[in-house]
């Protein structure tokens, strides 16, 4: 995996701080893998800040490659209050052919670890888990490490935050064994992401089948509307598992 993933560093995002008082963040709704884990995709949909309009954002991923797939991310928004529902119906009409050629719905992912900012007293910033719901079937566990780092701000976000960073993951615990593997390293932030501020681990999802990679699910905090705003990278978890 590149240490600047195209898939961590692409996706839009904005926005995360438990204690604003205002910003929207995501909700995160798993698509699932293909038949052969090769692709993965996920939505995130939620209300906007100040204005109340509805949008759906959803993602395909080509895993091995590192890039969306041609004609993605499908994306929808609208201004105008009460309209959620149209929108992602809107952009999961869009997805359909996309979920029925690499058959999602027979390969749908599993949350395994989920990590938001209103489980009080949780660390933002490390996640270990087991990567099957029936621990006693995979009984080694795993260990995510997040480290952000503060960037020169570019001009257009200086005038609005303080500060404005990047993030390195990487993999600590492997099979239950120490491991020392960066999954992702920002060097510079994709004018995508927004004016970002902060990183979490939000979850991790895993397949049932075998040599598929965990998804870590990052949640991205950027200066928004009326604070700081969350939206979802996915940044794959290799080497393979379970």
């Amino acid at each position: 995996m590149k240490a600047t993933s195209l898939l961590a560093a692409g996706l839009l995002l904005s926005g995360l701080t438990p204690t604003a008082s205002a910003g929207d963040m995501a909700s995160l709704d798993i698509l699932g893998y293909s038949r052969d884990g090769s692709v993965f995709a996920f939505e995130e949909f939620g209300v906007f800040d100040g204005s109340g309009g509805a949008y759906s954002n959803i993602y395909f991923i080509d895993i091995k490659a590192d890039r969306f797939l041609p004609g993605t991310p499908i994306r929808a928004r609208e201004h105008e209050e009460g309209r959620l529902a149209a929108i992602r119906a809107e952009t999961r009409a869009k997805a359909a052919p996309l979920v029925d050629t690499y058959g999602l719905a027979d390969n749908p992912g599993v949350l395994v670890a989920y990590n938001p900012p209103s489980e009080a007293g949780s660390d933002p910033h490390k996640l270990r888990y087991y990567p099957s719901l029936s621990a006693q079937l995979s009984d080694h566990t795993y260990t995510l490490a997040l480290e952000e780092h503060e960037l020169a701000p570019t001009a257009r976000c200086a005038g609005f935050t303080d500060r404005y960073t990047g993030f390195t993951l990487r993999l600590t615990e492997n099979r239950g064994n120490p491991f020392d593997k960066v999954l992702h390293a920002d060097a510079a932030i994709p004018k995508s992401r927004g004016c970002p501020n902060q990183y979490r681990i939000g979850a991790v999802v895993a397949s049932e089948l075998r040599d598929v990679p965990h998804i870590a699910m990052i949640l991205v905090g950027s200066f928004g509307f009326e604070g700081n705003d969350q939206r979802w990278i996915a940044v794959p978890v290799l080497p393979y598992g379970p």
